[in-house]
């Protein structure tokens, strides 16, 4: 009977993951990846004539680089950002301090990766650095919206998010392998990205809650206790108790 009690779904509730919300999701992150793909083009185009041709340029594209990467992955991810706490807001209701903490990893991102770029120009893999730049972006700003939409499911919310980033880094490569454009690659990945994220987080979160349909165990709600965390507890709870009562005699 114990053992039973521990494993019984908390009493805190989880808004039921619709069609209709699932789709607007899947469409905060095609919109949100295109938007910071255009953005990235518009540097590309608006620093085009200004970098020099052949090795005078090198540093400087190097720049350009950085720059549009930095700019893609901020807009994208922030403009998904809003958009997702707009159409869930009854999961994502903490829309402000989202796109902040987005914002300020997004930047604090940009000064640690300037490094790795000057290594990867030595190296002649500044493509490969700007990848990683934006699936490290794009997973730590999905982490993000979900560990402040709630305590009780951030566990669902970073198992999903995890999922999604190795699901785009597979299908990444196994286009690359059947020889499609790195270029082509690069430019289709922040939709791509996002929209694998949001459609695993849905599958991911629809499973769940079928899974807390049937069983009725909520074994990603951080409130269940899944290894025989509540017996320490007693003991804790004792130790409290006679410390207040030694600090009431002391008085």
């Amino acid at each position: 009977m114990e053992q039973s009690s521990q494993n019984e779904a908390p009493s805190v509730g989880k808004r039921p993951l619709t069609f209709s919300l699932f789709s607007l999701r899947l469409l905060s992150g095609i919109v949100g990846g295109s938007v910071g793909t255009l953005a990235l083009f518009i540097v590309y185009f608006l620093m085009l004539n200004v970098v020099p041709q052949g090795e005078e340029g090198t540093a400087l594209s190097m720049f350009v680089v950085i720059i549009m990467t930095f700019v893609g992955t901020l807009t994208a991810n922030t403009i998904t950002g809003v958009m997702v706490t707009f159409m869930d807001n009854d999961k994502y209701s903490r829309r402000k301090t989202t796109i902040m903490h987005i914002f300020l990893f997004n930047l604090i991102l940009f000064f640690l990766t300037i490094p790795l770029y000057l290594m990867g120009t030595a190296l002649d893999i500044v493509n490969g650095i700007a990848a990683i730049h934006f699936l490290l972006s794009a997973f730590v700003s999905a982490l993000i919206m979900e560990v402040l939409a709630g305590y009780e499911y951030s566990l669902l919310g970073i198992y999903s998010s995890a999922l999604g980033i190795f699901v785009s880094i597979g299908l990444a490569l196994i286009l690359l392998s059947t020889g499609v454009s790195s270029l082509f690659i690069m430019f289709a990945a922040m939709p791509g990205v996002w929209l694998i994220i949001q459609i695993i987080g849905g599958l991911t979160e629809l499973i769940y809650d079928n899974f807390v349909r049937l069983y009725g165990i909520e074994a990603l709600n951080v409130q269940t206790d899944l290894g025989g965390d509540d017996e320490v507890e007693p003991e804790d709870e004792d130790g409290e108790e006679e410390e207040e009562e030694d600090e009431k005699d002391d008085e």
